[in-house]
């Protein structure tokens, strides 16, 4: 009796865990197949429309796979509604879990196609006043599509294998370009698209440029400079230096003054930047671009805008820094670099925005963003210099950093920071506190840049345009709101007057002249040039250039320094 309960059980056991298994191998299997990604394009005549996305992969165990669709990113919402058609050969049934997500229903392994387009968002030609393509630009001959605004994700495959594809269906006149060719089991999200009958590629090394538009540089130039970049940070993290890395690049028409935009991607990042930006200029802004390939996502679990001070501040930090260090930039440049961000800091009428604040309004587009930028950059200055004055080093401390984020990637990024600083015997925390948390106005030491450069007090009139430059969807841009009593009023400046173009000025600093171009009605273009400054005073602080490093550069790159005794 005993024998045959045994055998029964054995049995009954068998029978009941046969299908649990099974499931479990299926979902297994699931995991492992590739999920195949295929664009094409969705043509009018001769005309691009649209892109098409087909992507191809294997049902959940249970019956139900979900897919999450693009909503948020870059301060956008609700991104799906960019997208239409959407339709899976292979289903059972497909139904709308949320606004944002779908619910598949089908036998389990069955292979599903999902297949839907993504639609025009941009009625013109790219100007500086649209930024950067967080929602898809698509034209008649071309299209530049970020990642996170496109592409759909099936629910729960991070570890699938995943692989792209173009379609054949690309007219022969269209080049393309994606990261995606490149970067196999690279997350969809963290991918850039550009296409059209007139991007050109240029490649340097592991370096492939795809870009558009006019420059006044040199394509052949620009690779060059994106190739030393990305060879300097990839050696200051000790990754190979030779693997494919992709920039896209899209020109903006000039709207006011000078534009620099983009985000890190995987192995690559997408860009775009008006064409009155030498190559000088914009060295640091695309070392700062291509560092994000490490910052944050090797060095700490992302947080969003709460932790932006460290991975945009130290970014920008560390973009001077590595530039400096292998004289991409002069040391005049790299200080001029710095006083910008010290100007328009010590200036900025939020200076003393608490963080919780500064982080809920990052994306509101009312200059809370530069804050964490600001306040990030100039924190790792002064905990660099006190670790230098120890004998160690903010670069030790990334490095310890890289390495625990290796072996534990839970850590929250400002925590991971904290925890490496303090194994380098820097306590940071009271600072964050005060200086992020609270918002306390931050002041660099004066030996901070030392031997380098000395910190010096400034004070000057305060910033004031005297008017408000209103842009149309045309991107015409027009003076309202002119206050009589102001620089811009006394110089001829005049309400209603149409801004043709601004020859000179920078927005935040009241010591440069402003020139604009200006045309009233249907008379003739004149130029008006004034002062752009109010009655108050500013204080903020400035770096200026020593002797000593003037005449040896290598007092910039900031080694250690051994401890005081």
């Amino acid at each position: 009796m005993r024998t045959w309960v045994s055998s029964a059980l054995v049995a009954l056991a068998f029978v009941a865990a046969s299908p649990v298994l099974a499931a479990s191998e299926r979902a297994a299997t699931s995991k492992r197949t590739p999920i195949t990604y295929e664009v094409s394009p969705r043509l009018s005549g001769q005309d691009l429309i649209g892109l098409g996305v087909t992507i191809t992969f294997n049902a959940d165990a249970d019956g139900e796979t979900r897919l999450e669709l693009p909503d948020k990113w870059m301060g956008r919402t609700e991104l799906w509604r960019n997208l239409s058609d959407l339709t899976v050969e292979g289903a059972d049934s497909v139904v709308e879990d949320s606004p944002g997500a779908r619910m598949i229903r089908a036998r389990p392994g069955r292979r599903l196609v999902l297949r839907y387009t993504v639609n025009a968002t941009l009625p013109h030609e790219p100007r500086q006043s649209d930024g950067y393509p967080s929602k898809p630009w698509l034209r008649p001959s071309w299209f530049y599509a970020d990642g996170p605004s496109v592409m759909v994700i099936v629910e729960g495959r991070e570890d699938s294998p995943v692989r792209f594809q173009w379609s054949k269906a690309w007219p022969k006149a269209f080049t393309l370009a994606s990261n995606l060719e490149d970067g196999q089991d690279a997350d969809p999200r963290d991918s850039v698209l550009i296409g059209g009958r007139d991007l050109r590629i240029v490649r340097s090394g592991p370096v492939r440029v795809a870009l558009r538009g006019t420059y006044p540089f040199a394509d052949v130039d620009f690779a060059s400079a994106l190739d030393a970049i990305v060879r300097a940070e990839r050696d200051f993290f000790g990754d190979v230096p030779d693997t494919p890395f992709l920039v896209t690049a899209q020109s903006l028409a000039i709207d006011d003054g000078g534009t620099f935009s983009g985000t890190g991607k995987h192995q690559g990042f997408a860009m775009t930047l008006t064409p009155n930006l030498s190559l000088d200029e914009v060295r640091v802004l695309l070392a700062h671009e291509i560092f994000h390939t490490w910052n944050p996502s090797r060095l700490g679990k992302v947080i969003g805008p709460q932790g932006y001070w460290f991975s945009e501040g130290f970014t920008d930090f560390y973009a001077r820094r590595l530039m400096m260090r292998q004289r991409q930039v002069t040391p005049q440049a790299f200080l001029d670099a710095w006083n910008e961000t010290l100007l328009r800091y010590g200036t900025s009428p939020i200076i003393a925005m608490p963080g919780e604040e500064a982080a809920a309004k990052f994306w509101s587009g009312s200059g809370e963003d530069r804050l964490a930028y600001q306040r990030g950059a100039l924190l790792a200055a002064i905990w660099d210099q006190r670790l230098r004055a120890s004998g160690s080093s903010l670069d030790a401390v990334l490095h310890a950093q890289a390495a625990l984020h290796a072996r534990s990637s839970d850590t929250p990024l400002p925590l991971a920071f904290v925890e490496a600083a303090k194994a380098q015997g820097l306590d940071v925390a009271p600072d964050i506190k005060a200086h992020i948390d609270r918002g306390q106005p931050i002041r660099l030491p004066p030996d901070a840049f030392a031997p380098c450069a000395r910190v010096e007090d400034v004070v000057v009139p305060t910033f004031d345009l005297g008017f408000e430059p209103q842009v149309d969807g045309a991107g015409v841009r027009t003076v309202t709101r002119l206050r009589p009593d102001s620089p811009a009023a006394r110089a001829g400046l005049h309400e209603g007057a149409v801004i043709v173009s601004k020859r000179r000025g920078v927005n935040g600093d009241a010591t440069q002249p402003y020139d604009l171009i200006v045309r009233e009605g249907e008379g003739p273009e004149h130029a008006v040039s004034f002062l752009p400054q109010g009655s108050g005073e500013a204080h903020y602080q400035h770096l200026v250039l020593t002797p000593e490093a003037s005449r040896n550069p290598a007092l910039c790159d900031f080694q250690a320094t051994p401890p005081r005794r």
